[in-house]
């Protein structure tokens, strides 16, 4: 303590400056890092309460069961996800349910996994019959389908990708309106034969782990 206070004492007025600035700017650095991470827990917190709300307007909300909660838990893709979206169940179990629960969101994953593998090996061209699924039109989805056209990602008097749109931009905002919507089985075959593009999981894939996203990405995170 005593070395200290020589060290204060021995400063000259710049240096004692020079001294506060920099623990200053630390805490500030600090600072700004904690307002960051609430900022992130908050815009989370708005994706939930979004996906809550379209459950309170879904007549199947009131028929959840168990497995609805695993496969729900299962189908986000980032882990932090999956992980935020258990905590918020486990409270409400006992310990044995949660174990259960735990090994069964780990089994779910891998079924879908393997599923979405399976899905972008037999992926088809668009075609002139594809019948377009309700899912994607539903009065959500088509408030989704008139934003992603106004931002021009989408054909002005259509459902197709507009000129320039590139396939991870695709991957990105068929994942995104997928999310919006509910859609977890079979949401990569939807937009591979809709848009004709091969392999969307391997795409987000890239990306999910590499954390770089495409081009326009905060864009479209925006409008959906």
């Amino acid at each position: 303590m005593d070395s200290n206070i020589l060290t204060i004492k021995d400063c000259s007025p710049q240096e004692l400056t020079e001294m506060l600035k920099s623990g200053f700017q630390t805490l500030l650095d600090k600072f700004e890092q904690q307002t960051a991470l609430l900022a992130e827990r908050e815009a989370r917190i708005r994706e939930l309460e979004k996906e809550v709300e379209v459950l309170r307007n879904d007549p199947w909300a009131t028929r959840v069961t168990y497995d609805n909660v695993v496969e729900q838990i299962a189908s986000y893709e980032d882990p932090s996800q999956r992980d935020e979206a258990r905590k918020l169940i486990e409270p409400l179990l006992k310990r044995d349910q949660v174990r259960q629960l735990r090994k069964d969101v780990k089994r779910k994953i891998k079924e879908l996994e393997e599923e979405e593998t399976m899905t972008t090996e037999v992926a088809e061209p668009f075609a002139e019959n594809f019948t377009m699924p309700a899912c994607l039109l539903t009065p959500e989805a088509e408030r989704l389908w008139k934003k992603a056209r106004e931002a021009g990602f989408i054909e002005p008097d259509g459902y197709m990708l507009a000129e320039g749109v590139s396939a991870n931009q695709a991957a990105y905002l068929a994942d995104h309106i997928a999310n919006i919507l509910g859609i977890i089985r079979e949401k990569w075959k939807i937009f591979q034969h809709l848009w004709g593009i091969k392999n969307m999981a391997q795409l987000a894939g890239t990306w999910q782990q590499t954390g770089k996203l495409p081009p326009r990405a905060k864009e479209i995170s925006s409008l959906i």
